[in-house]
């Protein structure tokens, strides 16, 4: 546990996360790292600099009947003010709009309806358990489906809501979560969502793996090199000689000189 708070404080001191008087909304999914994040941020207010509120709070999709019992009972152990919310995202992204490719569309109706939740509940951030894979994953789902370079940021700003996205375990690696998580034995609950395990999420994962064969730190040095925004060389910092210089009194054209001249 001693290594997951100190990723905490390493990404909460490196981007600013928390602040005196903030009340932070722990999304749950009932998965591992939620439910760590959820006993992390718990901890750190033991030691943090600011002094902050926590509270969770479980999306049902109404997919199917679930028993959230010992998520309660942990969050009830732990301190934590939690709430489970009746929602109708399952029928529309299944049912009523029968999604091919479910999960953009399953994961903005989440995010809105945990964001309206938080909002509604006082806080201004909300906490999600996303790990240093996660990270990695999305990193690669963009840059071979979308041909972009991107991933999602640990600090989120939403300006309609007038909430802020934090995400305070990127800097954990996945290994890590889940031993803590048997360790402490945490009431992990199984994903019931049709497509789980099926996603281009976990064909990401496969990546990261195959990169592991050829060099083991891969993820270790993938994510530093996303890390190290100071070193980024991509073309937008390109830096290109100055265009030929013409002089229009005349049809010859001044070329800037060469070292060699």
């Amino acid at each position: 546990m001693k290594r997951v708070l100190g990723c905490v404080r390493r990404a909460d001191e490196r981007f600013n996360m928390i602040q005196d008087g903030d009340k932070i909304c722990v999304g749950v999914s009932g998965g591992k790292d939620s439910l760590l994040l959820m006993y992390a941020l718990k901890l750190y207010q033991n030691f943090s600099k600011h002094k902050f509120d926590v509270c969770g709070i479980m999306l049902d999709l109404g997919l199917e009947e679930q028993d959230t019992s010992s998520v309660c009972t942990y969050a009830e152990r732990i301190g934590v003010p939690f709430e489970v919310l009746k929602t109708d995202i399952g029928d529309v992204v299944f049912n009523i709009r029968k999604e091919t490719h479910p999960c953009a569309l399953c994961a903005k109706l989440r995010r809105g309806a945990l964001n309206s939740a938080a909002v509604e509940r006082g806080c201004n951030l909300v906490a999600l358990g996303h790990n240093r894979e996660d990270v990695l994953e999305t990193f690669f789902m963009s840059l071979l489906y979308e041909s972009r370079l991107n991933t999602f940021g640990p600090v989120t700003y939403l300006g309609r809501k007038d909430v802020t996205i934090i995400r305070p375990l990127v800097f954990l690696p996945e290994k890590y979560a889940l031993g803590v998580a048997r360790k402490l034995e945490l009431p992990i609950m199984k994903p019931h969502c049709p497509v789980a395990g099926y996603t281009t999420r976990e064909e990401m994962k496969d990546v990261l793996r195959y990169f592991e064969t050829i060099m083991p730190d891969a993820p270790q040095r993938i994510m530093k090199a996303i890390t190290d925004t100071e070193k980024y060389n991509l073309w937008h910092n390109l830096k290109l000689p100055p265009r030929d210089l013409v002089d229009p009194c005349s049809t010859c054209t001044k070329r800037p000189p060469t070292d060699e001249q």
